[in-house]
């Protein structure tokens, strides 16, 4: 019959690259936690001065408010640099925009000339009406032909009204005026079409150069919010100068990762009993690593083994580690060091908390015993005080009582 359980088992290799990556995790969550633990602490203990000559002058040494400073820093330079990009692609945005617009001159050039030409071989076709006009028609006629300031859709134009006016008089038969008459509806309906394409390409070469005018815009701004940038950066180096300690100081917390990069950076900024509860969790988890890799290679418990009880581990000796933080932070550990000043006396030392976590990780069935077993004496303790009270009640109440009787006794 098949393994019913087989879902839950894993080859020896999973299981072994699960365990080393679980290895590889809470031994950098570890490492990274002490060394920013210690980072800060000796920040707060020993912080930069500068050499101004023969004298020493202190400066602003609140490691906080330095981090936020170079973050800001960081922060504002990775926008500037957003913009610039923003800024080079509308340049390029802009040379195409000019290409289209020179381009767009082309169809209004062709569009004109066929509206000169399609005027010049309709004036032609005019010219035999001309002189079926009378005198005075025709004299009109010919001014409006010579005058030079008018544009061939006005000249056209007023050609075709001073020769609608003419035919009432002019020396035509009614095939003539008939002929005459269709001319000039033809005349006038590609005169119009003329027109409009005209418009129409005007109205695509008005359309690129209203997008070239917001791309300037857009531009504009760009470069005005990266000058905004400038300053703000030019502020944040005269509090935090390029050549100041505490730049060279935070310097090395930079990791040239293309993952979470400013980790550390990250991670002193965070409290110092923040950065124990991390350590605290870490080691928990570490020791349950441990502990099952070691059985792991024992040929006793190897076969029992599976993903899922290792997962389970981990979780156990998680909350293992942080049962003994919470009972550290609770005073019921004397788990405690000297800080680095007044306002930090006494605070949790990372060491002890992490090697107890490792232990109750490593030992988790222990641990989990001995927290039973605190719980058990806090709960008994609590029960016998209020035993202790309600027996202190009962022995008030029966002194009242005898009292009384005395004093009923005295009476008589």
């Amino acid at each position: 019959m098949a393994d019913q359980n087989i879902g839950y088992h894993a080859s020896s290799l999973s299981l072994g690259i699960t365990v080393i990556v679980m290895y590889a995790i809470f031994v950098s969550l570890v490492t990274f936690g002490f060394g920013t633990y210690i980072y800060r602490t000796t920040w707060q203990s020993n912080p930069p001065v500068v050499e101004d000559g023969a004298s020493v002058v202190a400066i602003d040494t609140d490691i906080d408010n330095n981090i936020f400073l170079l973050r800001r820093e960081k922060s504002i330079e990775a926008d500037k640099l957003l913009i610039l990009a923003e800024i080079r692609d509308l340049h390029s945005q802009s040379a195409d925009n000019q290409v289209l617009v020179k381009q767009s001159f082309g169809p209004i050039n062709r569009e004109r000339e066929g509206l000169r030409l399609f005027v010049n071989r309709t004036i032609v076709d005019l010219t035999k009406y001309q002189y079926a006009m009378t005198d005075t028609d025709r004299t009109k006629y010919e001014l409006a032909l010579n005058d030079e300031g008018l544009d061939p859709f006005a000249k056209l134009t007023e050609l075709l009204n001073v020769l609608d006016g003419g035919m009432a008089n002019a020396d035509l038969d009614d095939a003539g005026r008939e002929a005459f008459a269709d001319l000039s509806g033809a005349a006038k309906g590609g005169l119009e079409d003329a027109l409009d394409a005209v418009e129409l390409a005007n109205a695509a070469s008005h359309k690129l150069q209203q997008a070239g005018l917001v791309i300037d815009e857009q531009i504009a701004a760009r470069k005005a919010q990266n000058v905004t940038y400038d300053e703000n950066i030019a502020a944040l180096r005269r509090a935090l100068p390029l050549d100041s300690v505490i730049r060279a100081r935070l310097s090395s917390l930079s990791l040239e990762l293309p993952i979470a990069p400013e980790l550390l950076l990250r991670l002193v900024s965070f409290p110092t009993i923040f950065l124990t509860l991390i350590v605290t969790i870490a080691a928990g988890a570490l020791g349950t690593v441990v502990a099952f890799s070691r059985r792991y290679y024992s040929n006793t418990t190897a076969d029992e083994l599976s993903l899922s009880r290792l997962f389970v581990n981990v979780g156990e000796g998680i909350a293992a580690a942080i049962a003994i933080f919470l009972f550290s932070g609770a005073g019921m550990l004397a788990l405690t060091q000297g800080g680095g000043g007044a306002e930090h006396s006494v605070e949790l030392s990372p060491y002890t908390v992490a090697f107890v976590a490792f232990l109750s990780g490593f030992m988790a069935e222990d641990a989990f015993a001995s927290i039973q077993a605190a719980g058990k004496r806090i709960f008994n303790t609590e029960g016998a005080a209020l035993d202790k009270l309600e027996e202190a009640k009962a022995l008030i109440a029966q002194d009242e009582e005898q009292k009384a009787e005395a004093a009923k006794e005295g009476s008589v």
